[in-house]
């Protein structure tokens, strides 16, 4: 019988759960005039890339604000949340992830809640990560667990 003494080999095998949170856009350029279809649309895009990731990268465990969404839009249509407050919740969640993937689109820009959640993700020393595209961000989801494993 055999009976590893070391955890070297255990090690090597096991990747660390990566968890971050995935900034996306809602109501993107349309601001507070985006309607429900619009979101909804933003949303489902959103959860796609994620979806993504998830099946390239099995130990990545990711908060996608639009899987929430439907709350968020309740609570701020009946007036018991504002964006401002909505926005502080998201950064309190940023503090709890490992890092910040912010996903903006050929064509978009960073700006809106994205902004606010990128800038909050840098000035506390999160690893942050602006992507086009789900393949820019599985490079850099591989890289950066390969720095992980040495």
């Amino acid at each position: 019988m055999v009976i590893f003494t070391t955890t070297k080999f255990f090690q090597w095998r096991v990747i660390k759960t990566m968890r971050y949170y995935l900034s996306h856009k809602i109501r993107g350029n349309a601001g507070s005039n985006a309607s429900h279809d619009v979101q909804a649309k933003n949303c489902a895009e959103a959860i796609r890339v994620a979806d993504i990731l998830r099946g390239l990268f099995p130990k990545l465990e990711l908060y996608v604000p639009a899987e929430n969404e439907v709350f968020v839009r309740v609570a701020y249509d009946i007036g018991h949340l504002t964006i401002d407050e909505i926005l502080d919740i998201d950064c309190k969640i940023i503090d709890h992830q490992d890092g910040l993937l912010v996903y903006v689109p050929d064509g978009d820009k960073l700006q809106g809640g994205r902004e606010v959640e990128y800038l909050h993700a840098v000035t506390t020393g999160k690893r942050v990560c602006i992507f086009h595209t789900p393949e820019e961000a599985a490079d850099w989801i591989e890289a950066t667990y390969r720095k992980e494993l040495i």
